[in-house]
């Protein structure tokens, strides 16, 4: 079996990075379509386990967009793949998840004036947009990053 040197690894793993983030939040996206399409009544463990599903995936993907995933890699991997292109692009990526959960409130606010907004709902339709535009920015400057260099 060859073994790959670090630098080989972490140029590997940034290939694949941007791939990988797209998928993760089209699995996000649709798991918003399923949460508003039948909201949870929290009577059934089902709900609960849902519920459970979408904390535990944006989590991840919190966790993904800050620190890089590939936690199981080595720590020279991971500093490789933490470069100032990377950085510029979390930090980017960072600043349009904030705006857009901006932007949702003013929206929220002005829609719960005419019909009521359980906290629940807000809260998931904030956090579920900042993330899911967070993370899909990152990917694509990611992906264009991989194509340009």
């Amino acid at each position: 079996m060859i073994k790959l040197s670090d630098q080989e690894t972490a140029e590997r793993l940034n290939r694949r990075r941007a791939p990988m983030l797209f998928v993760i939040v089209i699995f996000f996206l649709l798991q918003q379509e399923a949460y508003f399409s039948q909201p949870p009544t929290l009577t059934r463990p089902v709900d609960y386990v849902r519920l459970v599903g979408w904390i535990a995936l944006a989590t991840v993907l919190l966790a993904i967009l800050m620190r890089g995933g590939f936690w199981f890699k080595s720590a020279a991997v991971r500093a490789l793949m933490e470069d100032e292109v990377t950085r510029a692009h979390r930090a980017s990526a960072l600043a349009t998840g904030f705006v857009a959960t901006m932007i949702a409130a003013i929206c929220l606010y002005v829609f719960n004036l005419f019909e009521p907004i359980t906290g629940r709902a807000a809260i998931h339709i904030l956090l579920s947009i900042g993330l899911g535009f967070a993370v899909l920015h990152f990917a694509a400057l990611e992906r264009r990053a991989v194509k340009d260099g």
